[in-house]
């Protein structure tokens, strides 16, 4: 009698479980999404080289990296603000302060640059960086393409875009390099001098020269380590994907909320998100414009091109690289110059892509800025609807219910669960 009564609990308690974790009918859908999409939870990195990582930890927040010895990449990308620096367009070095809580980062004598600063999250395995696309790795060949040519012992150092990326703000005058005339880097003839200078700059100063040495014995030490260093600190200090939608790739049924199951639903059916949003990254990493205001100096006369620039395509112009999305609520402002304040409003611009255009005006001027932010030129509209996707709808006609549900999937789905409120740690990955 008490097996039987054990065993009529055993099946009932296995009964009960079977049906928690069963599929719905949004499951089912969701599932069709998983394979329709090619959708795979985040590959983590390779395993942590530890020395390496140390160098490219106090790298990252060497200030004499650049011309100047004013800015450090930490400066621009700060764990506390996402790994970005929370405003719509990045101020370069000259700039001082950082853009967290009451203390702000302000231009002081730094340029104003024409696009957002983009965030460092799960980067190990992208190929393509920059919102245009100008540093590029090509695995099968292991070559790269760049906006500078690499000395040969350069380009046989790098491994990975993300190396190669974190080389270039270095000899940007108005990123790190400083303007000619007022440091020797500035002055170079080229970038590869520039990148010379640095390294001969960096490793006079105590500890790196022997640290570089244990790990690289009997090298010549070039700016390719020097992007390896920071590219391996960056690759694990800010891979955090444990989100809600990762765990449910893994087969855990309830890791996302009725209310997030909903959201993915609508990303990848109604919201037609998917179709430049997929894969391992939630990005195609190809390039699309979208019909985003364009504020700020631009690259030229006011204007961005974004990938045209570098392609010389006309249906490049106002495209530009499309965004990862893992820990995207982190990372406001959105679009390539930081236009669009919240994913509410994201949300809303692609509801009714022309509606939000032509009434596109900068609600709130930051004092971050010696003078206010361009607004945008309106009379650009109709350039940039010829130049969008001919699958992107230019209203989708959202339900106030299905927005709620969209932004819950962005917001909380695609969060690491680790930094839901949590943005020290961050910073304490980072040590």
């Amino acid at each position: 009698m008490f097996y039987y009564s054990n065993m009529k609990k055993f099946i009932l308690i296995l009964s009960l479980s079977t049906q928690s974790f069963a599929s719905t009918p949004i499951d089912e859908r969701l599932k069709d999404y998983i394979q329709e999409f090619n959708l795979t939870a985040a590959t983590s990195p390779a395993p942590r080289r530890n020395k390496l990582f140390a160098i490219g930890r106090d790298l990252f927040h060497e200030r004499r990296l650049s011309g100047n010895n004013n800015i450090a990449c930490m400066d621009c990308h700060h764990p506390r603000v996402g790994t970005a620096d929370g405003l719509p367009l990045g101020l370069g070095e000259g700039a001082t302060g950082l853009q967290i809580g009451t203390r702000n980062r302000v231009q002081g004598t730094g340029k104003v640059l024409a696009r957002n600063t983009p965030a460092l999250f799960n980067l190990h395995n992208v190929n393509i960086m920059f919102w245009d696309g100008r540093v590029e790795y090509f695995p099968e060949t292991k070559t790269f393409f760049t906006p500078a040519p690499l000395a040969p012992e350069v380009a046989s150092t790098l491994k990975s875009a993300l190396a190669a990326q974190a080389i270039f703000p270095m000899v940007d005058h108005a990123e790190m390099r400083g303007q000619k005339g007022t440091n020797q880097i500035a002055d170079a003839r080229d970038e590869q001098e520039a990148w010379d200078l640095i390294v001969e700059k960096i490793m006079n100063l105590p500890g790196y020269k022997e640290a570089f040495a244990e790990i690289y014995p009997g090298e010549k030490i070039n700016i390719g380590h020097f992007g390896e260093a920071l590219a391996e600190f960056q690759s694990h200090a800010f891979f955090l994907s444990d989100t809600p939608y990762d765990r449910y790739l893994k087969g855990d049924i309830e890791a996302l909320t009725p209310k997030q199951k909903i959201g993915m639903d609508v990303f990848f059916n109604k919201g037609k998100c998917g179709d430049c949003h997929h894969s391992e990254h939630l990005s195609a990493l190809d390039y699309d414009g979208v019909g985003a205001p364009q504020i700020g100096p631009g690259k030229e006369n006011g204007m961005d091109y974004g990938r045209y620039q570098w392609d010389g395509d006309e249906g490049s112009r106002f495209a530009f690289r499309v965004p990862p999305l893992r820990n995207v609520a982190l990372t406001a402002p959105y679009f390539h110059d930081g236009s669009i304040a919240t994913l509410e409003q994201v949300v809303e611009h692609y509801d009714d892509i022309k509606g939000s255009l032509e009434s596109y005006k900068i609600v709130q001027q930051l004092q971050n800025y010696l003078k206010p932010l361009k607004d945008h030129d309106h009379s650009i509209n109709e350039a940039l609807y010829a130049n969008l996707p001919e699958d992107l709808p230019l209203k989708l006609e959202f339900t106030a219910e299905e927005e709620e549900a969209l932004v819950e999937f962005l917001r909380t789905g695609l969060t690491d669960m680790r930094l839901q409120g949590n943005l020290s740690f961050i910073e304490k990955n980072a040590e």
